[in-house]
């Protein structure tokens, strides 16, 4: 089955160092120049575009307990010879 895509074309502007980067890039990829951008431009926006990971602190609860870390003892610690 085929299915059609549809394509924009537009124009963007590079300084030099960049586009020679972008080509080796894509040369060692073995890809056309604008396909290594469409690429590299899909992985970018799919990581933006995924849900904040939550991280999970629980085993870190508790851990600071019965311990002095007023900001007058850590500068003293700090301090200490």
């Amino acid at each position: 089955m085929y299915i059609k895509r549809t394509m924009h074309r537009t124009q963007i502007y590079f300084e030099e160092k960049m586009f020679e980067e972008l080509k080796r890039q894509a040369n060692l990829l073995g890809l056309s120049l604008s396909a290594y951008i469409r690429d590299t431009l899909k992985k970018d926006l799919e990581e933006r575009s995924q849900e904040p990971q939550i991280i999970d602190f629980s085993e870190f609860i508790g851990m600071w307990k019965d311990k002095d870390i007023s900001q007058k003892n850590l500068r003293k610690q700090a301090w200490k010879q």
